[in-house]
């Protein structure tokens, strides 16, 4: 069997400069356990370097970019529900590469997001019926007091409200904050609305401020999932789960101005199964900011098949300046033979309907990785899980799928994917059985 190294491939070599190797952590729905993994951009490999026994399943993720960078967030379906924190130990070895538990700490209802603002001295998290925030150990980034629960249901019926996983489909499920911490927002799936809040950097505490209804009216049913913000702090971004679009909105000192609206499927996709509810809309990421990108310049969006038998999308939306939707810079004269491309976007259909999963997340390439082989200064690499069921059996592949965008003038590649065909004979305790969401570490 080959070493490690030598299927990811030497950080240098005699005729080029090679890329370091890019690190991945990721959870699972139905495993309790944490998966580390390395992807060599050089050899375009993905491999599994170690499994974490955990406090799973893990639903999501995070990673904060400051002197904690070495510490993971999850949250996570057990029961009682629990978040929890882990220390990344780096090494000079892949294989040395370890993830050790921090701590836990109990919340009320289970938490289906966390995020951690800066300067990095508080987590805030959400799920169904409340939120809260935790106070961060100043020394290695650990959970310590809680200081809030925010509630988004009538305090009179929390103790009767549902606090299992169940209530992450009608309840709080997101959550995320200006760049200025002024204001932080929650999308509310079952209410069809955007909580606004205000937030204090002192205390940590946050105020509402205002509930935002859906901008198709009160009988959209849309269900709004997830957010982001533009680093410019002007622009929201918010899929909906149930209409599959992705709104875009200005962010005013006491309210959300709705602006624009584009569908998470390709036109003829969505004019077919208007209504039908076959397509569960899922994440959104915006291109991170590099040293030749400081403004994103796509945002890049999933949906999620309702069934094994519809496969799910990822959509790759232009964006102006301003964070605005723009359009394809290439109009429609280019041809990516594996994607579906219009005016609005470029969309990718994803290898199974993607389970509960489909989610992503984004690093910016470097700027060579193989000789003779330049990254496009818009290049992107995007993790992506999957749980569908054909993934999580036995024999399934590509749990964690590692995608190539090579900007508009070469469209979205798949590079690698873990598990492999043959990787199911591995030992019980490290076979994943579909992801739920993975993050890149470095």
């Amino acid at each position: 069997m080959e070493s490690l190294q030598t299927v990811l491939g030497p950080i240098v070599n005699s005729t080029a400069v090679t890329a370091p190797l890019h690190y991945i952590l990721a959870g699972s729905f139905r495993s309790v356990s944490l998966f580390l993994l390395a992807f060599s951009p050089t050899t375009r490999t993905l491999s599994h370097l170690r499994t974490i026994p955990g406090f799973g399943p893990h639903q999501y993720l995070a990673l904060p970019s400051n002197e904690f960078r070495n510490t993971v967030y999850a949250t996570s379906w057990a029961v009682p529900p629990v978040l929890s924190s882990w220390r990344i130990e780096k090494a000079a070895n892949p294989e040395d590469w370890n993830v050790r538990f921090l701590n836990s700490v109990p919340i009320t209802a289970t938490s289906s997001y966390i995020t951690i603002p800066q300067p990095y001295k508080r987590a805030y998290s959400v799920g169904g019926p409340t939120g809260e925030v935790h106070d961060l150990d100043p020394v290695d980034g650990s959970f310590g007091s809680k200081l809030q629960e925010v509630l988004f249901v009538p305090e009179d019926e929390l103790a009767t409200a549902d606090k299992t996983r169940v209530a992450l489909r009608y309840g709080s499920h997101g959550i995320e904050f200006t760049p200025s911490r002024q204001f932080a927002f929650v999308p509310v799936l079952g209410t069809d609305s955007i909580e606004m809040f205000e937030h204090d950097p002192d205390t940590g505490r946050l105020a509402l401020l205002t509930s935002v209804p859906s901008p198709r009216g009160s009988g959209a049913k849309d269900g709004p999932r997830h957010l982001k913000i533009h680093p410019n702090g002007r622009v929201l971004y918010c899929v909906t789960e149930h209409t599959n679009v992705v709104d875009i909105y200005e962010i005013l000192p006491k309210s959300l101005k709705f602006r624009d609206s584009r569908s998470l499927l390709p036109d003829n996709v969505a004019a077919a199964t208007h209504g039908s509810h076959v397509f569960r809309g899922d994440t959104l990421m915006l291109a991170p900011s590099s040293a030749s990108q400081p403004v994103p310049k796509v945002l890049i969006t999933t949906t999620r098949g309702a069934t094994s038998a519809t496969k799910g999308w990822l959509s790759v939306f232009p964006l102006d300046s301003q964070g605005y939707f723009s359009t394809n810079p290439n109009g429609l004269q280019q041809n990516f033979a594996n994607m579906t491309v219009d005016i609005n976007a470029a969309r990718w259909e994803t290898p199974t309907s993607g389970g509960r999963a489909n989610a992503i997340d984004l690093i910016p390439q470097t700027s060579t990785t193989i000789e003779g082989d330049d990254e496009d200064e818009d290049g992107l690499w995007i993790v992506l899980t999957d749980e569908d069921d054909a993934t999580a059996s036995p024999n399934g592949t590509g749990a964690i799928r590692i995608l190539e965008w090579k900007g508009w003038k070469r469209g979205l590649h798949l590079a690698d994917e873990w598990p492999r065909k043959g990787d199911s004979d591995s030992s019980n305790d490290n076979i994943i059985q579909g992801a739920s969401h993975a993050i890149w570490l470095n």
